[in-house]
């Protein structure tokens, strides 16, 4: 068989159904004595019909067949048909043709037009790939037509059958002529435009699955164009050598699996309740069989895998103006294929330019050409969590990141109270920008991984802690490389540590003390909560050691318990508690 590497067409009918009288179907109609022959030479307008059968070896099938239909062209269609072949007379055409022709012209048992709907019927023409019969399409819709051809004169009995009068001669049609002669304008439009008319018109074999004008219809939608005319060929070729299989496959054969079509790419087929094609495109009418291939009606058009449009993190980044320094962090970073990956479900908080600008300016660097690949990455992980959360999902609280700290993920402090910040400064200002892989939410101000003391600064509920660090000029030491595994006290905590001592508050104790006090909650390294273990464990204020018990939950020197754990950040991971420890 030939090498394809173009092809396409189809054509819908309104369902299929042809549906053979049973005898009580006949009515009133009185059975006649004379054959199928006799009754078209009595009539006469059929002799070249009459000659032809004889010629083609036909004639006394038609005499002695039992219960046979016969779409039966008169003598000018005939005279028609030569006229359009440039043909002199019927002895211009082979008798193998002549019978190919002719036998496309008979259905096996005797239909009347009562029982003719709107559909398809196998010939007894088995001229298709691998002898199947070759099928005529019928509709009943306005009048009664056969292909492209009117029934002038209905059921003409006969002693074997009926007889119906058309005024068209019925070619045995390739896949090409199916699809030209049902009324499929953007298909056909599509295949003239993609040259593809003489391929699909070769030897074959071909089975198409030939979408509808509705399926085009939502395609050009889908694309954003008017019509065919705004789709390159190159794309039509692509896409209609997409809905062809090297193969003439009727659907009692259609098995579950992937296929290969002509143009390298498979489809993947579902018999689950219906021939279902990509998960999405139904075979809604089967089997119009064609002297080289079979048509198989589907109501979508089916777009190959190399020319889906993609709605990717990256590709809405990369699309977006006010995303452009975004995009050239990500890039000198080596992060733009994680974000483009489909397979990924991510969360990303993105800044603008003018957030970045601003960040620039903090750090004193001209631009993202002054930051290393492995400084962009830890700030760029630390805008991505690792799942799709709508603004509608969001809640207060501590979330990982991306960014690890010691293959620990940093935490990002959320709040939801008079519209959604991260770590207390950058406000969500655009939310649920959705993409295949995820979510954007656009934010006005850069964050950076935390340390131990960005943490406690960027809560609210950690400010009196924040004060007595300040106080105790700790600052810089709880900044520092570390690592530190702090326990911090609350607000609450430290009220109650003011109420036991008869103090109003961090003004009342010396930065000798707070520095004791400070020390005590600190431990060298960074211990997260499944680390933990009971015992005795040294503390940066020399000398002392905190008791801790493990047991339903972390409790230490006795009677602080800690309510929240691993918020980690860069140089060390915070656990919250609800007791200031006194050394």
């Amino acid at each position: 068989m030939k090498t394809i590497k173009q092809a396409f067409l189809a054509i819908l009918l309104l369902g299929f159904i042809f549906i053979s009288c049973d005898d009580d179907d006949d009515g009133d109609m009185i059975p006649q004595e004379k054959n199928i022959v006799e009754t078209a030479a009595e009539a006469g307008s059929f002799d070249i019909l009459i000659q032809a059968a004889t010629r083609a070896g036909l004639a006394n099938f038609l005499r002695t067949q039992s219960q046979i239909t016969v779409f039966a062209p008169t003598d000018q269609a005939f005279i028609n048909l030569l006229n359009e072949l440039g043909l002199n007379s019927l002895d211009d055409i082979d008798n193998a043709t002549l019978a190919s022709i002719l036998k496309y012209h008979v259905v096996s048992g005797a239909v009347y037009s009562n029982n003719l709907s709107n559909g398809i019927a196998s010939t007894i023409n088995d001229g298709g790939p691998g002898s199947k019969n070759l099928s005529i399409m019928i509709n009943v819709d306005s009048g009664v037509t056969i292909n492209s051809s009117k029934v002038t004169t209905a059921d003409i009995m006969a002693s074997n059958g009926v007889i119906h009068v058309i005024d068209k001669v019925l070619m045995p049609p390739t896949v090409v002529d199916i699809a030209v002669t049902a009324d499929f304008s953007s298909l056909v439009a599509a295949v003239a435009k993609a040259e593809l008319v003489e391929t699909l018109s070769g030897d074959g074999p071909f089975t198409v699955f030939a979408p509808t004008n509705e399926a085009f219809d939502m395609l050009f939608q889908q694309l954003g164009v008017s019509g065919i005319e705004e789709v390159s060929k190159e794309d039509l070729t692509t896409i209609l050598t997409y809905h062809v299989v090297a193969a003439n496959v009727q659907s009692g054969d259609i098995s579950p699996g992937d296929v290969e079509t002509v143009n390298g790419e498979n489809i993947s087929i579902s018999t689950d309740g219906g021939v279902i094609i990509n998960g999405m495109a139904n075979v809604v009418s089967a089997d119009i069989q064609g002297t080289n291939g079979v048509v198989h009606v589907i109501d979508k058009v089916l777009v190959p895998e190399s020319m889906m449009q993609t709605n990717t993190i990256a590709d809405i980044a990369i699309e977006t103006a006010d995303f452009s320094i975004f995009v050239a962090a990500l890039t000198k970073a080596e992060l733009v294929d994680a974000v483009a990956d489909p397979d990924a479900m991510l969360t990303v908080f993105a800044p603008t330019d003018a957030a970045f600008n601003a960040l620039f300016a903090d750090l004193e660097v001209s631009g993202v050409a002054d930051l290393s690949k492995e400084q962009l990455s830890e700030i760029l992980l630390y805008h991505v969590m690792g799942s799709k959360v709508m603004s509608t999902d969001i809640t207060d609280g501590y979330f990982p990141t991306l960014s690890t700290y010691s293959d620990n993920n940093m935490s990002v402090f959320i709040t939801t109270e008079g519209g959604v910040y991260l770590n207390g400064e950058a406000m969500v200002t655009t939310a649920d920008v959705e993409a295949d892989n995820g979510v954007i939410h656009i934010i006005d101000k850069v964050i950076l991984p935390p340390t131990v003391v960005d943490i406690a600064i960027d809560n609210p509920d950690f400010s009196i802690l924040v004060e007595a660090v300040v106080k105790a000029e700790l600052v810089d030491a709880l900044s520092a490389e570390g690592p530190f595994t702090v326990f911090a006290p609350t607000n609450a905590a430290f009220e109650t540590l003011f109420s036991e001592l008869e103090i109003s508050g961090i003004a009342d104790l010396t930065k000798e003390q707070l520095v004791s006090i400070l020390t005590y909650h600190v431990v060298q390294g960074n211990v997260l909560e499944a680390n933990v273990n009971t015992g005795m464990v040294p503390t940066l204020n020399e000398g002392n050691s905190i008791d801790i018990l493990v047991d339903n939950g972390v409790t230490i020197d006795g009677d602080s318990k800690v309510i929240a754990t691993d918020v980690q950040g860069k140089n060390g991971v915070v656990h919250v508690i609800d007791k200031v420890l006194i050394p």
